[in-house]
């Protein structure tokens, strides 16, 4: 995946912090599937954990917009970018199978699988041009075909975004644009494959993704769980997580729970069992109509899934770490799930040695003690054990461990600007919305033909924008900040002025007919008030439209809730205070120069202590209409 060619390199760096996601899961052998009967629960027998796999892999397009193998040609790179395709050559073929393979003996295990688009992609490219990977789908294909006793596919191979992009800095167009381009993509290499479930690039979510993820047929989706565990009142903070505190605002979760100091692993933080091993019902309310919409989080075990990528069984202690909350493990009718998510192609994850002998190991391991563990994937266990309708939770934003060990603000890819006050990140952000509001403006006046020619880059000129937007917001380009003379950071702005290029074409006929586009408001500091931090913060935010900017404005509201109640979820009620947000031009420092780029709006929120804020962005463009960016909610703190 993006991490590439220097991906040991840079994981040696992070000391085994990062990964992206893979989730396996625990078997039920002969079970009822309500849940009712299973291995373990007769009285006074604790029932089984289960356990499973989410295997995560990604190549991204290289070069904005070429095939592999012309990228490779123009020797775009200082190294092989076939090579780095053909390193893998048994992740992005038989490997996974392999490992289903040895498991068929137990009747519920499986793991979860997700393909990029773009991985797809480019393994396409290369079998034509003849250098590998002739009939890459055919392991995939049968594993897929492969069942459990409930019926579900042993290889779930689970919906995705087509370029990787970062969800929770997206907006729900986009979301629902990459997980259609991602669907199709899957329906031609795999057209058997169903599934319910979602894997989020870098396992990054908000709940601001619910409706997207719902619209698109999306049932249940993976969340680093130490997210579900941030957003409990008694979550112990630690500064050796390498996070900064949770913020009180999202302090909502107080189902009783233990905090265990997890041994024989990297675990610098308390996890919560069972808690953080359950799947639980999150929802999304909406402001101005206050529909709810919820789905399905399914915890993914952050450090366990770590250790498991360093090497698989063995690399990771099974027995001796998942002992450790074994006895907390009590309810029969929602027994703990750990989900082990993490690259299935990168570092000791991606080796032959992982899918082959140690993977070998973890099913005589679990084939030997099946009162205890049970392999299963995740649609077996849903099936058998779904949270309760009262089961409601809050989850923080922010991704797996990875680069940024899941900033709520995703401090990876939207980087604070350096000494010198520019930010490659933020820079991106800017051309990104810059195009995307010529792209929805385009569609407004020429809606796009198909999913198919937006795959293809084929088809309208709205089609042929989308194409390149969609590539635009692959995480990737954001990932390598300053590496390579800046060529990964100029990623986004080539691939945008594409996108743009076909979107005027359409424009030249006709008048703007949508509002400006904004970035997702970020806050500075994060946590005002908290350990010496100032009171007071900013709000910024970038908006461009094509008939120009009118007016862009900060709304806050403040209560003395905490944690918030759902009436803070809602833009109707209590007292707004509004005013102007100031601009600031970007100077970009990206070859080539966007063709279009937004400006940073900026805001400040003063005076206030032991407070909730609620607060959002609206901005008008030069024709009256009217934007909103989503409702969000900060504590700020006395001291």
């Amino acid at each position: 995946m993006k991490r590439a060619l220097l991906w040991s390199v840079l994981w040696t760096c992070l000391s085994g912090m990062g990964q992206m996601g893979c989730a396996v899961r625990g078997e039920s052998s002969a079970a009822d599937k309500t849940g009712a009967i299973f291995q373990g629960s007769e009285p006074g027998r604790k029932p089984p954990i289960y356990i499973s796999f989410h295997w995560h892999m990604h190549q991204p397009i290289y070069w904005p917009y070429e095939s592999v193998v012309e990228t490779e040609a123009r020797q775009r790179f200082p190294y092989s970018v076939i090579d780095v395709h053909s390193q893998r050559t048994g992740p992005y073929t038989t490997f996974a199978r392999d490992a289903i393979a040895s498991g068929l003996g137990l009747g519920n295990l499986g793991a979860q699988v997700s393909l990029s688009g773009s991985l797809m992609e480019n393994l396409d490219s290369l079998e034509r041009a003849g250098v590998g990977f002739a009939q890459w789908t055919r392991p995939w294909q049968e594993a897929n075909g492969w069942k459990t006793t409930d019926g579900h596919p042993r290889l779930d191979l689970v919906g995705f975004g087509y370029h990787h992009p970062l969800m929770g800095l997206l907006e729900t167009e986009d979301i629902r644009m990459q997980i259609q381009a991602h669907r199709e993509s899957l329906n031609r290499h795999f057209p058997q494959a169903t599934s319910k479930g979602f894997f989020p690039p870098e396992c990054a979510f908000s709940p601001r993704m619910i409706p997207a993820l719902l619209a698109e047929g999306i049932e249940w989706v993976l969340v680093d769980n130490i997210h579900f565990d941030r957003a409990h009142r008694d979550y112990p903070f630690r500064p050796a997580s390498n996070l900064q505190p949770p913020n009180r605002a999202d302090a909502r979760n107080d189902t009783p729970t233990e905090w265990l100091e997890l041994r024989d692993l990297w675990c610098p933080s308390a996890v919560s069992a069972p808690f953080g091993y359950r799947p639980h019902w999150v929802e999304h309310i909406d402001p101005l109509s206050g529909g709810r919409s919820r789905i399905i989080a399914v915890p993914a075990a952050r450090y366990e899934g770590n250790e498991d990528g360093r090497g698989g069984f063995g690399a990771l202690q099974y027995e001796k770490v998942f002992a450790q909350y074994e006895h907390l493990n009590t309810d029969s009718t929602h027994p703990m799930l750990v989900v082990l998510h993490h690259d299935g192609d990168n570092y000791g994850a991606g080796s032959d040695s992982y899918y082959h002998q140690n993977f070998q190991r973890f099913v005589a391991w679990a084939t030997a003690q099946p009162q205890r563990f049970v392999p299963t994937t995740i649609q077996d266990y849903l099936e058998r054990f779904p949270p309760d309708p009262t089961d409601v939770v809050h989850v923080e934003d922010g991704s797996w461990s990875g680069a940024d060990n899941g900033d709520p603000q995703f401090a990876k890819w939207n980087g604070a600007p350096g000494a010198d006050g520019y930010s490659p990140d933020q820079n991106s952000w800017a051309v990104i919305v810059a195009a995307k509001n010529r792209v929805l403006a385009a569609e407004a006046v020429l809606p796009h033909s198909s999913m198919s020619a937006i795959a293809d880059g084929s088809g309208n000129d709205t089609d042929r924008a989308w194409h390149h937007l969609l590539n635009a917001e692959t995480s990737c380009y954001w990932y390598w900040d300053g590496s390579l003379g800046g060529l990964w950071d100029s990623h986004p702005t080539r691939a945008a002025n594409l996108a743009v290029g076909f979107a005027d074409r359409v424009l030249r006929t006709s008048d703007d007919r949508v509002g400006p586009t904004l970035y997702l408001p970020q806050r500075i500091p994060y946590n005002p008030g908290l350990n010496g931090e100032t009171r007071d913060f900013a709000v910024w935010t970038l908006v461009d439209d094509v008939s120009g900017v009118d007016q862009v404005t900060l709304h806050w509201r403040v209560s003395s809730e905490s944690p918030p109640t759902p009436a803070n979820d809602l833009l109707e009620g209590g007292k707004w205070s509004q005013a102007p947000m100031t601009e600031s031009a970007a100077t970009p420092r990206t070859d080539p120069l966007p063709r279009y780029q937004a400006s940073k709006y900026t805001g400040r929120i003063s005076g206030l202590a032991d407070q909730l804020v609620d607060y959002y962005v609206s901005a008008t463009d030069s024709r009256g209409r009217l934007s909103r960016s989503p409702l969000q909610h900060v504590w700020v703190s006395a001291r």
